[in-house]
């Protein structure tokens, strides 16, 4: 069964309440004060069976005053039931409603001329003129116009097919991604406590699912839901419904709150929107505004991108930000509104409702702006990992291009991959992060021959996130173009050793000759020339030397492998198996300092070839590893 939300509205006093009892024989005044005073003050709901569908009719009040309960009407609404005086025409009021209703995106509905038969034909016929001629700038300039009467019956029959007619048209507006209810209205019944009310969009909404209840983000359980007088478990997008909230009290319930599923919306006090070229005043620049954003009306400040103003005639992208955190959605459309004078200034679409706050002078960010207006998710995927150091989160890809997270890879294609969990790179960009590395890498190796590993730091693309930068790498060593050791890399043919001439291989042995001779004093360095170190480290890398930290003295001690494995000898024959030494009597054995006895025993013990038990060690029949002498 198809359903259809209609707002209804108008001018005070054009006869909105009687009009939609003659359609639907239900009363929508229903406060005391609206009975007594003659006119709406908050929305009533009705609605109306047809052979193709049901439709919900929503009379908003038509007074000035009551501008925030006429928006928060039509929130939610496909259509409109315009509803202007045959006797006064088209009003002030009404005009503003009109306006409004094409900022929230409500193009589609029908201009019932009510009170007509107070009217001579000639003079209806001219007041058709009339109001035809005043609609012409509206958004409903080729609504049809029905001609009829609350009181005497004439032409209802014209306005029911003529609002059934429009039960088959798809909606055109943006909606939400999954079930979302901006809640209207919110009260409490005995034996069932809070109610509250809305238009559901969105996706339908079945009893027991998991919603939120935003923006304090407490979970809601649902203990039942009602649609016009029925309980039912399955209420469709588009109806109106009334949900019983468990453990929710009333006072709970902010004004402006939204009832949705979970994780569908998040709450936010940045919002970057985008400005169509049809307001009556200019936008300043930091300027404050009153905004309507579905049933929420909040004050925010105005951050246009590239400052100044933004003229009537003028398109434009913007931050709108809030003192307090408000829901909504992209695509989502909002009513702009001067403080002081009240007046409707224009609309805007929310494009980002999660923004995150930035300078106006940002243009990766209109970037962004620019292709999420356009609603291409691979631009929108290219202008984020541009903003974002090559990557960008795929949450923030399906938020911007509207988009189920599970939806976001298959419209990308090929041409984007998953990094990690939560984060996308154009495969272009990995690609170019490759060659940047390996660029960088070879440059090294050439500006220094003799070091068999490059730092990272030194390397790696300063501009280039984390994940993808590790992404790459992996990419690199999996192809085998290089190879990584503790923070370190090099191209994976790279052979110092390979590289040393006659001069610097005699040089080499000379270091390791010296280091050699020095048995288990432990010299810490052999020189401060550059040549020497690099040498030093290839004797290092192939394990022929080895350099051991002294923590306490802060000191880099220098062995030759063979006189370390010479120590293990020494120590094993003193100590047989099982026998436990201190560090004193290992000094003592070996004739050696502190200084050095120390550093070899954890060097020992890191290796296997020593087992320390409180002040005590063994020696096992592990040995020092030989050298790696092909490097």
């Amino acid at each position: 069964m198809n359903t259809y939300c209609m707002v209804v509205i108008g001018h005070v006093d054009h006869g909105k309440t009687a009009l939609v009892r003659a359609l639907t024989g239900i009363e929508t005044d229903r406060l005391a004060e609206e009975k007594a005073r003659g006119l709406s003050i908050t929305a009533g709901f009705a609605h109306h069976s047809y052979p193709n569908g049901v439709v919900d009719f929503v009379d908003a009040p038509g007074h000035a005053d009551f501008i925030q309960a006429m928006i928060t009407g039509a929130t939610g609404a496909r259509a409109a039931l315009v509803v202007i005086s045959a006797v006064e025409g088209i009003a002030a009021q009404t005009l503003e409603h009109l306006e409004v209703a094409g900022l929230l995106g409500i193009t589609q509905g029908v201009i019932a001329v009510t009170k007509s038969d107070m009217l001579a034909a000639p003079q209806q016929e001219a007041r058709l003129g009339e109001i035809r001629q005043g609609l012409a700038q509206t958004a409903f300039a080729d609504a049809p116009l029905v001609l009829c009467s609350a009181q005497s019956g004439t032409g209802i029959d014209t306005l029911h097919a003529t609002i059934e007619a429009l039960i088959d048209d798809p909606a055109t507006s943006a909606a939400p991604l999954d079930s979302y209810l901006p809640i209207d209205r919110v009260f409490s019944l005995s034996g069932l406590g809070t109610i509250v009310t809305g238009t559901l969009q969105g996706r339908d909404l079945h009893l027991g699912d998991r919603v939120t209840l935003q923006p304090d983000g407490q979970p809601v359980t649902l203990r039942s839901l009602q649609s016009r007088g029925e309980t039912r478990d399955h209420i469709r997008a588009g109806e109106r419904v009334a949900a019983n909230l468990r453990g929710v009290a009333v006072a709970d319930v902010p004004r402006g709150a939204v009832l949705c599923a979970r994780d569908v919306a998040r709450p936010s006090t940045c919002v970057d929107v985008y400005f169509p070229p049809d307001r009556k005043r200019p936008l300043k620049h930091m300027q404050e505004l009153r905004v309507f954003l579905g049933t929420r009306s909040a004050v925010a400040r105005l951050r246009l991108f590239g400052g100044g103003q933004l003229g009537v005639a003028q398109s434009g992208f913007a931050q709108l930000r809030f003192k307090a955190p408000v829901v909504g959605y992209a695509g989502q459309r909002m009513v702009l509104r001067r403080l002081s004078p009240a007046e409707t200034i224009g609309g805007a679409v929310v494009l980002d409702p999660q923004a995150v706050p930035c300078k106006s002078r940002d243009a990766a960010r209109v970037q962004i702006l620019q292709a999420a207006l356009a609603g291409d998710a691979k631009e929108i995927a290219r202008a984020l990992c541009s903003a974002g150091q090559g990557i960008c989160a795929a949450g923030d890809i399906a938020r911007l291009s509207r988009l189920a997270p599970v939806d976001v890879e298959r419209v990308l294609g090929s041409s984007f991959i998953r990094l990690a969990a939560d984060a996308i790179a154009p495969q272009a960009a990995l690609e170019t992060s490759k060659e940047s590395i390996l660029s960088a890498l070879a440059g090294y190796h050439q500006s220094y021959p003799l070091r068999r590993f490059a730092p990272q730091q030194d390397v790696l693309p300063r501009k280039m996130a984390p994940v993808l930068c590790r992404f790459a790498l992996d990419a690199l060593q999996t192809g085998q173009q290089i190879r990584q050791r503790n923070g370190e890399i090099a191209i994976f043919d790279h052979d110092p050793l390979a590289r040393l001439d006659d001069t610097l291989r005699a040089r080499m042995a000379e270091v390791e000759i010296t280091i050699a001779q020095a048995a288990l004093t432990g010299p810490s360095e052999i020189t401060a020339d550059e040549t020497d170190t690099d040498l030093l480290a290839l004797l290092i890398d192939a394990g022929l030397v080895l350099g051991l930290q002294n923590v306490a003295l802060k000191q880099r001690l220098l062995f030759h492998n063979d006189t370390l494995r010479k120590a293990a000898d020494d120590l094993r024959q003193i100590f047989p198996a099982q026998q436990g030494f201190t560090t004193g009597e290992a000094r003592s054995a070996l004739g050696t300092s502190r200084r050095v006895i120390v550093p070899v025993l954890e060097y020992f013990d890191s290796i296997g070839i020593t087992v320390r038990y409180g002040n005590l060690r063994r020696m096992t029949a592990k040995t020092v590893p030989p050298a790696d002498t092909q490097g």
